[in-house]
């Protein structure tokens, strides 16, 4: 077994450890249910439209099988540090209308930076809102390797993020295929929890969608897979940067300490499902 598989492995198991001691203080009366914040962002995987205006009914939390009860839903007005993890591996110049087009529709009080990975993630910009800069980094870019994608998000959520108080957006732009990396994928979903990192997943082959879904479900962000939404690069780039700036602020409560296994879900009575991804805040 190699270290990438075993660091997983012992953080399970000391956090089953943990909420065992947490469960028996509970029995005991030592402890209360406390009320927790979760960031989530609504919205239609298909047409990759963001969903607004929603209450704390209509939204439906678990800690794994434990149901939890949605005190309040507020939509967050927070601005956001955004990140651009652009694929720059051998197929990654599927990406490039895309990316030029997120950074032409970046308002002039976004705060972006631009990152391109392939088999290592090298910052081209650092936060601006200059947008030409940006596409002047968006330029540099070299193609080549294999894409790496959990290791450069381990290392662009580790780092990439050193100053500011903003809320916290990773959009990767991704031609779809994902090399094998040394870091998993939990133990970059755990970074991203822990610095309080929303992943936004934008792909254009459906290769490696699962893992792309599960990304963006499991810290907040959304998962969009460029082709099936049918919409050209602008309105694309429009409804990701919506994603992004749209995420509502729930307070929950029912819980002792938040499991690893959170789920959201919307309620509705349209035919239509809706996606609800989840970051919990501590």
């Amino acid at each position: 077994m190699d270290e990438s598989t075993a660091r997983p492995s012992a953080a399970m198991a000391h956090r089953q450890l943990y909420r065992f001691l947490l469960g028996a203080l509970a029995l005991s009366g030592a402890l209360t249910a406390q009320e927790i914040t979760l960031r989530v962002t609504a919205y239609d995987e298909r047409t990759a439209e963001t969903v607004t205006g929603l209450g704390p009914e209509r939204f439906s939390v678990k800690d794994g099988n434990t149901p939890l009860q949605v005190v309040s839903a507020r939509e967050s007005d927070t601005p956001v540090d955004t990140l651009l993890l652009v694929d720059s591996s051998m197929v990654g110049h599927a990406v490039r209308p895309i990316a030029e087009a997120v950074i032409g529709h970046l308002g002039e009080s976004d705060s972006a930076a631009l990152v391109s990975f392939h088999e290592s993630a090298d910052l081209l910009q650092d936060f601006t809102s200059d947008q030409r800069a940006l596409s002047r980094a968006l330029d540099r870019i070299e193609y080549g390797n294999l894409p790496r994608l959990h290791d450069a998000l381990f290392a662009a959520i580790d780092g990439g993020f050193d100053t500011g108080s903003n809320r916290r957006a990773i959009i990767v732009l991704s031609a779809g295929a994902i090399a094998r990396s040394r870091t998993s994928e939990a133990e970059v979903v755990e970074l991203a929890r822990a610095k309080g990192v929303s992943v936004y997943t934008v792909f254009v082959r459906t290769d490696s969608r699962g893992a792309m879904r599960r990304l963006a479900l499991r810290t907040g962000g959304a998962s969009i897979a460029a082709k099936r939404t049918g919409l050209e690069p602008r309105r694309l780039a429009t409804r990701i940067l919506e994603a992004v700036r749209n995420q509502y602020e729930l307070s929950v409560t029912g819980v002792y300490t938040l499991g690893d296994q959170v789920t959201a879900e919307i309620v509705s009575q349209a035919k239509t499902k809706l996606s609800a991804s989840v970051l919990p805040i501590d």
